[in-house]
């Protein structure tokens, strides 16, 4: 993915609706064309502020789409702090028939899902910034950590990122992780195994280097297509002071050593582990809650 020229600086037309009191809901025009109008249409709600110091963007995960009231994860963001939520490509209000799980057995569609994510949090950067906002952080959950870390290592403007239920290394998440069941299965119909996967991936370490001398990942040639969505690939790109993790140690969705390799890819900022799994971190959401407003303060 070559970033647009004018990604940083250039705020998208975009309309305002105002839902109730100070929360408004704004849609926008992707930087990506998929030639489909629900999915190119970006749909943020934000929880405005008087005092435009800080923002925080929310991205969601891809279970969190269904069946819940669309404002309810702003509350994790302390209530001085403006809170925007962005809806995921073919997702929530951009939702499609499109079945994600199995479409991520196409390394391009795969790659093109991750690029249009992470250019679209960058517009949504450059309109908090139209409004008057200083500092702008992010929140990743699951999926959605994987856009923020990319997002997070493009754009410099993107102060902090907390990181919930996030992990790195794809021939982990994707050969361990039960959610990728599907992708297996379609990986057993063209003859791609485990042991053919991870040998391509052999190249990962020399690609991280060279990020870490400061390329861009983008500008990194490899035909690893999974190289270019791989949080790993991101992470050197930023500093672990600038970032906290948030995990579940029975986690098998992303699993433990998915985390552990995130981790250290990161340079080992600060990481909370809850005796919990996936699906039930939700337990302990005021404690979540108390973290967050801690390390955004």
């Amino acid at each position: 993915m070559m970033l647009p020229k004018d990604i940083f600086e250039s705020t998208p037309l975009f309309k305002k609706t105002n839902l109730k009191n100070n929360l408004y809901k704004i849609r926008f025009k992707s930087e990506v064309n998929t030639f489909n109008k629900k999915n190119d249409n970006v749909y943020l709600l934000l929880k405005d502020t008087e005092k435009k110091n800080k923002a925080c963007i929310l991205v969601h995960g891809l279970g969190m789409e269904i069946g819940s009231k669309w404002d309810t994860y702003l509350r994790v963001v302390p209530e001085t702090i403006g809170g925007c939520y962005i809806d995921l490509p073919y997702q929530r209000h951009r939702k499609t028939n499109k079945n994600l799980l199995t479409s991520f057995g196409d390394g391009i569609f795969t790659l093109n899902f991750f690029n249009q994510g992470t250019l679209d949090i960058i517009k949504t950067v450059n309109i908090l910034k139209s409004f008057g906002y200083e500092e702008i952080s992010i929140i990743g959950i699951s999926l959605g950590s994987v856009f923020s870390i990319m997002a997070m290592a493009l754009d410099k403007r993107i102060e902090k990122g907390i990181f919930i239920l996030s992990g790195g290394d794809y021939s982990i998440l994707t050969w361990k992780s039960p959610v990728m069941f599907k992708v297996r299965e379609i990986y057993k119909q063209r003859n791609i195994t485990q042991k053919s996967c991870l040998e391509k991936r052999s190249l990962l370490n020399a690609f991280v280097n060279s990020v870490k001398k400061g390329k861009n990942p983008f500008d990194i040639k490899s035909n690893i297509v999974c190289l270019y969505f791989d949080p790993l690939s991101f992470a050197p790109l930023i500093e672990p002071e600038r970032v906290l993790m948030i995990n579940g140690l029975f986690d098998l969705i992303i699993p433990r050593q998915a985390t552990t390799r995130l981790h250290r890819a990161l340079g080992k900022p600060k990481i909370i582990w809850f005796p919990t799994d996936h699906l039930y971190l939700y337990v302990f959401k005021d404690r979540i809650i108390s973290y967050i407003k801690s390390f955004l303060r």
